[in-house]
């Protein structure tokens, strides 16, 4: 089923994706495959994208760099924002789409793209709707994030982004779209005559050995941000040296110098995200995710020092303004039951490895972590007197003081930044096309998720990362299939 460059035809994908799971081998020439469609990533953007397009009649290839798909996506916390009159009801929450746009916008310095907001906020009730027509379920209460600012978080049943992979790659498996892993798109090719500015395809490489993938409408790209290129975002912000980062080794932001070659433009690559997270499970590659309301932060002397609620780059600042970085995350019996298995694994079973304590008192927690009890003590209830006044003097919301840190046992953890999301990338249109430097779109060409910017600013929102893929991949696969 191999095709050469001398004896081209239109491939079959449903029959390469009986073929996917088999090596690629040496050849004279280099190998060719053809589909209308062809996506490059396969996390979140890159599968909605190709089930979308799918939806349309068209043919797909997803192409995959590492052996195992889905990205940053699976990493991720899974929280998906969106408002949600059913389900906030359920908690006493109002939302409405207006707030959800000026929340975003204002989180990012105003500096967001309104339009491609607005395509966001207007279509991510409709995108929770979508994925749970794939079998993805959520929790009943929705909650408010770190750093997601309103509680309109919806929680997956199955924790963090295995669920979404996990369904939405088992759909395309049914739908018959292959998803060709140790594939690593390179440049990009393009047409020749009167549609030589046209993009016509990729070339790859698999297991080191050139192959060409032919997309008869157009190419996507889906391949996520560049969290994982640590030299690159300590260039960007002398801040992150040495800093590790939270997500998938796969985000490199290689596709970049491509979209460059071909006249795509790229911006504000100097906005990156960090995320908080325990220090000893930072080399498992995610973040910590928590409700808000559960718990407090506070430095080496037992103080709280920011709103825990407050924007990612204020809660960044504040944080790598402490000495050596260092934080603590505190919470109660109540709290730690709530958190996410990571945080358990930190703050449960690391005490031995001096990251991670547990306590029948405050003051023995304080005791044990080697800071001052009395410090620790008027920290926990001063906080605990804030949540009966409704009123903090760091300026935490209202609605996120709900929960006292009263239940023995208690738990602290070590906490530190990672570098977890990057806000600048390749420039797109509402309609997911890739523009060049005169905000022209480029034919062919198609962009979601990380890999772009434009929606988030200068500041990321908790809840909206995975949000912002799915809805733009399921734009750019519609968009494909619906070009002339």
């Amino acid at each position: 089923m191999r095709i050469n460059t001398l004896n081209r035809r239109k491939f079959n994908c449903l029959a390469f994706g009986l073929l996917c799971s088999l090596p690629f081998t040496h050849a004279a020439e280099t190998e060719t495959f053809e589909a209308d469609v062809i996506v490059i990533g396969s996390g979140a953007a890159g599968l909605a994208a190709a089930l979308t397009a799918a939806d349309f009649g068209k043919s797909v290839i997803i192409l995959e760099k590492m052996p195992v798909i889905g990205g940053n996506s699976l990493l991720s916390t899974g929280l998906i924002n969106a408002p949600d009159p059913e389900r906030q009801k359920l908690v006493g929450i109002e939302d409405s789409k207006e707030l959800f746009f000026k929340q975003t916008y204002d989180a990012g310095h105003r500096s967001g793209n309104q339009e491609l907001i607005k395509v966001m906020v207007e279509n991510a009730l409709p995108t929770v709707q979508w994925l749970e027509k794939y079998g993805i379920h959520f929790k009943e209460e929705v909650i408010q994030i770190y750093g997601g600012l309103w509680p309109r978080g919806h929680n997956p049943k199955v924790s963090h982004g295995r669920g979404y992979i996990n369904f939405l790659s088992k759909a395309c498996k049914e739908r018959g779209i292959p998803i060709k892993t140790n594939t690593q798109a390179t440049t990009f090719l393009r047409g020749s005559g009167e549609g030589k500015n046209r993009i016509t395809g990729v070339q790859a490489r698999v297991n080191n050995v050139p192959v060409e993938f032919k997309a008869n409408c157009g190419v996507i790209i889906a391949t996520g941000g560049f969290t994982a290129n640590q030299k690159l975002c300590a260039q960007l912000d002398p801040r992150l040296q040495g800093m590790n980062y939270t997500g998938s080794p796969s985000a490199t932001g290689d596709i970049f110098p491509a979209v460059k070659e071909i006249g795509g433009q790229l911006k504000d690559l100097k906005e990156i995200q960090c995320n908080l997270g325990p220090v000893g499970h930072f080399n498992h590659r995610s973040g910590y995710h928590t409700d808000v309301k559960r718990h407090i932060l506070v430095n080496k002397n037992g103080q709280r020092f920011v709103a825990e609620d407050g924007l990612r780059d204020k809660l960044r600042d504040a944080v790598l303004s402490q000495p050596d970085g260092d934080v603590f995350i505190i919470v109660d019996s109540d709290g730690f039951q709530d958190l996410s298995s990571k945080f358990q694994q930190s703050g449960a079973t690391s005490e031995v490895l001096g990251y991670g304590w547990k306590a029948d008192s405050i003051k023995e927690l304080a005791q044990k972590m080697k800071m001052s009890p009395e410090n620790l003590e008027k920290t926990v209830e001063e906080y605990n007197q804030a949540v009966a006044n409704k009123k903090d003097p760091f300026g935490r919301e209202p609605w996120m003081l709900v929960k006292t840190i009263n239940h023995p046992p208690f738990y602290a953890s070590k906490a530190r930044m990672a570098i977890h999301y990057t806000m600048g990338g390749i420039v797109i249109d509402t309609q997911a096309r890739v523009l060049d430097r005169k905000n022209v779109p480029i034919e062919g060409l198609y962009a979601a998720g990380e890999a772009t910017t434009g929606i988030h600013g200068t500041n990321r929102v908790g809840g909206k990362g995975i949000l912002d893929a799915f809805v733009f991949g399921r734009i750019a696969g519609q968009s494909v299939a619906n070009q002339k």
